[in-house]
């Protein structure tokens, strides 16, 4: 789940981009603006939203809806765990193409229906290479590691 500070930066660049459309909200409106993009947002990677957000002030001139951002989290929560496959299967997770390919089948809906197990998988996968990245930037710099 994302933390409402990191949301609240992701809130401060719409502001910045489309300052016409919070110029005259009031405070009150303004709460509930936060709370309703939060409460639909929140189960989303920090990433993908920031991402999502990105790309909209890129294309988009106006305001974007929330139906609007929405839409972009999920292509780019694909385009998220289409990368993490594929780095997954550089590096042999996969004992197999088919099972590559069944991973990656879940991503191909508009909505993806990513199962708790690959989420879990990928996750899993994120940490130990992280891990293991920082380990070979200790070893290489001559520092051991207890």
């Amino acid at each position: 789940m994302m933390e409402q500070s990191k949301f609240a930066s992701l809130i401060k660049n719409l502001e910045v981009a489309y300052p016409y459309y919070f110029k005259d909200i009031s405070k009150e409106n303004a709460m509930a603006f936060v709370k309703l993009y939060y409460h639909n947002l929140k189960n989303y990677r920090y990433e993908v939203v920031a991402k999502a957000i990105s790309n909209i002030i890129k294309t988009e001139q106006y305001m974007p809806s929330l139906a609007e951002v929405i839409k972009e989290c999920d292509k780019e929560t694909r385009a998220y765990y289409k990368d993490k496959l594929n780095e997954m299967y550089c590096k042999g997770y996969f004992k197999t193409d088919e099972e590559y390919g069944k991973a990656v089948m879940w991503l191909l809906e508009d909505k993806p229906l990513i199962p708790q197990w690959l989420i879990a998988d990928v996750d899993k996968f994120i940490e130990t290479s992280t891990i293991k990245q920082i380990e070979t930037e200790v070893n290489e710099n001559g520092n051991d590691i207890k």
